[in-house]
């Protein structure tokens, strides 16, 4: 990568650089391409992805919904409880 092309993306990300910090930036850029040229050039044919985690399977039972066998009992639990429904505290003004 030459200076003219870090200046370019310096004055698209809106950065300015000296001229001591375009040269640096353009030797890493540089070595960081590559790697990237050598990462490519790694046989991958046949290989799957991993980018996806294998599936887990948990010892916990499937999540099915199902009513609650006496709401008004577990309401009267509550200290903020008023009639069939719990009292929160405000959240919005």
């Amino acid at each position: 990568m030459d200076a003219g092309e870090v200046r370019k993306i310096a004055n698209l990300a809106r950065l300015t650089l000296s001229d001591a910090e375009v040269g640096r930036f353009a030797t890493q850029i540089t070595a960081i391409l590559g790697y990237f040229e050598k990462l490519r050039a790694v046989p991958t044919e046949g290989v799957p992805p991993a980018s996806h985690p294998p599936e887990l399977k948990g010892p916990l039972r499937a999540d099915a919904p199902a009513p609650w066998p006496d709401p008004a009992a577990l309401v009267k639990l509550s200290r903020g409880a008023e009639g069939e429904f719990f009292r929160v505290p405000r959240v919005l003004e």
